[in-house]
């Protein structure tokens, strides 16, 4: 909706006569702009929930091995000193980020906010849905030890995230897009920065 304004402004400062005015951009040129911003800022959103996610589900598209100097595809721990998955995650954390931001340049502004607000919850109610099941696993009398999987957790996450952008209203939800940009590498480091925490204890 913005978008189409902007672009209708662009529009109006043309001079009677039918001439454009000086320094204004076309609706072609700003159509343009608006479509890097748009990659732009999915991509930004997209790397860093995708990489939070590869690096927790430990999903890298290749793994090397720098003391033979082989390559493996996915992930292969076996070989000759330490695997390193890092470089895999990294790859395949852009490479899913561009699909994601193409598909949002040629969909309407709407669906693009409403997909972001749905993957970001989504992404905060996964682990949140993954430690309260855990919990519940520790507090039971019974073997309830099936019930600690990620994708168990993912169907109370995936419900609350659908009812949280179908209820959410329109106009926060697109002003709060590019707020997401900020927030949510943020919320990555945090999540990564806890996962390594044994590392750093075992540094000290």
């Amino acid at each position: 909706m913005t978008q189409t304004l902007d672009v209708l402004d662009a529009d109006r400062r043309f001079t009677a006569d039918g001439s454009r005015a000086k320094g204004t951009p076309t609706a072609a040129e700003h159509a343009s702009a608006t479509k890097f911003g748009t990659f732009a800022i999915t991509f930004g959103i997209a790397f860093a929930l995708l990489y939070t996610i590869f690096e927790r589900l430990n999903w890298p598209l290749f793994t090397y091995h720098p003391v033979s100097g082989r390559i493996d595809f996915w992930r292969e721990p076996t070989g000759v000193g330490p695997p390193m998955f890092w470089y895999g995650w990294l790859t395949l954390s852009v490479i899913s980020a561009g699909v994601i931001a193409s598909i949002a340049t040629i969909i309407s502004s709407q669906w693009i906010s409403g997909a972001t607000v749905f993957c970001c919850v989504l992404a905060a109610l996964w682990p949140t849905s993954l430690a309260a099941l855990r919990l519940f696993i520790d507090a039971v009398s019974f073997n309830a030890d099936f019930l600690d999987s990620i994708w168990i957790a993912a169907v109370p996450a995936l419900i609350g995230a659908v009812a949280i952008t179908y209820f959410a209203p329109s106009q926060w939800v697109q002003r709060a897009w590019t707020s997401w940009l900020l927030i949510v590498p943020i919320v990555g480091l945090v999540i990564l920065g806890y996962s390594l925490e044994s590392w750093f204890v075992r540094l000290r």
